[in-house]
Parts: C-alpha cells; sequence; structure tokens
C-alpha cells in the first residue's frame, strides 16, 4: 500500500461520514455550527489540529503530480491553510459559519460533495477504482 492510499483510506471514511451526518442531522450540523463559532478556545484547537493534519499529510505525501494523488496534497494544503485561518482569523472563519442554515441547498451540495469524495479515496485506497 503507498502513502497515498493509506491516507486516503484515512480521509475517505472520515469525508464520508461527515457528509452523512451533514445530510442525515441537518439541524443538528447547523446547531453545532453555532455553538462552535461562540467557543474561541474550541476554534483555535481545532485550528492547531487541521494545522498539524495539514502538515503531517505534507510531511509524508506532498506530490504534484497528474492524477488522483494530488488530491491528498490539496487536502494537505487546504488542512494547513485552514488551520492557520482559524489561528490567526477565527473572525473569518466564524463569519462563514454564521450563515450556515439548514435547509439552504449549500449544505446537501456540500455534503454530497464531501461524500463523493470521500467514497472515490476510499475506492482508491482499496484499490477498488
Amino acid at each position: 500500500m503507498s502513502t497515498a492510499q493509506y491516507i486516503a483510506g484515512l480521509i475517505g471514511p472520515l469525508f464520508m461520514a461527515i457528509a452523512a451526518f451533514m445530510a442525515l442531522r441537518r439541524a443538528a450540523f447547523a446547531e453545532f455550527a453555532q455553538m462552535a463559532i461562540r467557543d474561541k478556545p474550541l476554534i483555535l484547537f481545532a485550528g492547531v489540529v487541521l494545522l498539524v493534519a495539514g502538515t503531517a499529510i505534507l510531511q509524508s505525501h506532498n506530490l504534484w503530480v497528474g492524477d488522483w494523488r494530488i488530491l491528498i496534497t490539496l487536502i494537505g494544503w487546504l488542512g494547513v491553510i485552514g488551520g492557520l485561518i482559524r489561528i490567526f482569523a477565527p473572525e473569518f472563519a466564524t463569519s462563514v459559519v454564521e450563515h450556515i442554515k439548514p435547509d439552504h441547498p449549500a449544505v446537501m451540495v456540500t455534503a454530497v460533495i464531501y461524500f463523493a469524495l470521500g467514497a472515490f479515496l476510499f475506492g482508491k485506497a482499496h484499490a477498488l477504482i
């Protein structure tokens, strides 16, 4: 199993679980998001976790190639950037989350994209696709 497959095997199920939660428990998702933006230490902690996770991905897999493995690299960089935003500009992160409404179509669209990406990564991790 390659490093890309290993990381995809970790990220794929996580994305699918998050997507299922977003789609099946929309009101709870919106409520949790609203609660989280009022908790500044939680935003900082989430930023640190994202920064560490993104950095860990990039330390083991920072390949700019023309195939599916570039998704792993992009997810790593998005983790680093998202972590830095939460650490240094938490007000920006909260301004985005403030607009989440459980019945907004963007929630379902995001859930579908997350699920599809997660399923794709899971399939690549286990050589199903």
